[in-house]
């Protein structure tokens, strides 16, 4: 897996694609030119006007190549702007994960007992409720073997 990039390396490739394309245009307009000298030589000096043939190859080549490179610029800023928005929503997500619900369950009498899940990290990994009995609460013969089930202990 590639690594991310930083802001300040996505602002340096975008600087360089700038500098790219000046000199894409520069290129093209300085081929129209050429290409028009070529055209009104050959019309002045009596020579073969397919000459004009060769700066119009390199102006279509400079074209083409200009086309792909905007393709695979577009590409590019859109997995870009997709990273982000990913790494925007992991990072909601996880503001938002830090805020677990709290299950209340049915307890002992009228009482209420409240469980918040929380991160493997809080030391709770995992809950038992098998020994719990809807009727008298917790088994109190099977008490310490539940709390050790529990990861409470």
């Amino acid at each position: 897996m590639k690594p991310e990039l930083t802001e300040k390396q996505v602002k340096e490739i975008r600087a360089l694609r700038r500098k790219a394309i000046k000199r894409r245009q520069m290129i093209v307009l300085s081929l129209i030119v050429v290409t028009l000298i070529v055209f009104f030589c050959a019309l002045g000096l009596h020579f073969s006007i397919f000459f004009t043939l060769i700066p119009i190859f390199l102006l279509a080549l400079v074209v083409i190549f200009g086309i792909r490179a905007s393709r695979q610029a577009m590409a590019w800023e859109k997995k870009v702007s997709e990273a982000a928005k990913k790494s925007r929503q992991e990072k909601e997500a996880k503001f938002e994960s830090d805020e677990a619900p709290t299950y209340i369950l049915p307890a002992q009498q009228a009482d209420e007992v409240q469980f918040r899940l929380e991160r493997v990290e809080s030391g709770v990994k995992s809950m038992d409720l098998k020994a719990f009995n809807h009727g008298n609460g917790f088994n109190r013969q099977e008490k310490e073997s539940d709390l050790e089930k529990a990861d409470l202990l």
